[in-house]
């Protein structure tokens, strides 16, 4: 009987070492290591709780005609974290594989499984051997703006699995675009505020510098920027062709650029009202007063449309619109 018992051992060991050896071998198809499951093989290798490895999975809709932006986000970021992982898991002492199961090869199970939004990130622990979790039940992460970065995604997992997991992320242009523009709106605040210290009285100063820091407090405070902070999302989106998309298609969900967009939107409505309360009526003249005044107003209405359309984007059944769609 003991002897049964240690071969029954045995083929379970030769089993999940087969399954496992199987993913790795889907997964070095991929340049970056990530299997493409059928449903099949998805319920062949991944699903078991007697598995002595673990599979990371996320359930997408990568197909250009779902236009799932969010999806092209978690996939670049699972494939960053795939590619680290690729790169150490020799010494890491432990066997984690990542995969993809697309609604294409999976709507059976999606439909089963009542899951109507997508993406989602999928965790299959070990059941068993030396890394086995006491529950060894999937388990979803749940995805937002930080773990759907590579960063943030690689963090969360090297909590749940007590291992380093690292995010392999090529240089992003849109990275080194961010420090620059933060570089050049720092010069530029300095530039500014050394003019109108030579130019004006430290009374007059003093109340315009109230009064750009208050409406620069507000429009920050609107843009989103905090929220930006708290869940450190992407700069920019890019589709799979390698698109940029500048808004993420959800009210979820933000890129880093939208909150710039978004405030000098409100930045141009502000100089709008000020133009016109302040500054309008001391232009010379009838005529070029009623000029300045329309074109003016007329930037206001456009930028405040602009705005309105942005949202609408974001959520389809925002109620209010101004001439742009």
């Amino acid at each position: 009987m003991r002897l049964l018992a240690m071969m029954g051992l045995a083929m379970a060991g030769l089993c999940t070492a087969q399954s496992f050896g199987q993913l790795q071998q889907l997964g070095s198809r991929d340049a970056d290591g990530v299997a493409a499951l059928r449903l099949e093989q998805f319920m062949e290798h991944v699903v078991p709780e007697d598995k002595d490895y673990a599979v990371v999975v996320q359930l997408t809709a990568l197909a250009p005609e779902y236009k799932c932006d969010t999806c092209q986000v978690v996939d670049r970021s699972l494939r960053a974290v795939s590619r680290g992982w690729q790169k150490r898991q020799a010494g890491a002492g432990r066997q984690i594989a990542f995969a993809t199961l697309d609604v294409e090869d999976g709507e059976e199970l999606f439909r089963k499984m009542g899951i109507d939004k997508i993406p989602r990130m999928m965790i299959f622990p070990p059941g068993r051997g030396p890394h086995a979790m006491r529950n060894p039940s999937p388990r979803e992460m749940k995805l937002n703006a930080r773990s759907s970065s590579p960063s943030g995604m690689a963090s969360r997992l090297s909590e749940l699995f007590h291992t380093e997991i690292r995010a392999d992320e090529p240089v992003s242009l849109a990275a080194v675009g961010k420090y620059v523009l933060g570089a050049a709106a720092a010069c530029g605040g300095l530039f500014a505020a050394a003019r109108a210290v030579r130019r004006f009285s430290l009374r007059r100063l003093g109340r315009n510098v109230w009064a750009v820091g208050t409406i620069t407090f507000v429009l920050v405070m609107t843009s989103g920027l905090m929220w930006n902070r708290i869940n450190a999302p992407p700069f920019i989106g890019q589709t799979r062709t390698g698109d940029v998309v500048l808004f993420a298609p959800t009210n979820s969900q933000q890129f880093g650029v939208e909150t710039q967009i978004v405030a000098a939107a409100y930045a141009v409505c502000a100089l709008c009202v000020v133009l016109l309360v302040r500054h309008t009526l001391q232009v010379p003249g009838s005529d070029q007063r009623t000029l300045v005044t329309l074109l003016v107003l007329a930037s206001l209405i456009l930028t405040y449309s602009y705005i309105n359309s942005v949202f609408r984007l974001k959520m389809p059944g925002y109620p209010f619109r101004l001439l742009l769609p």
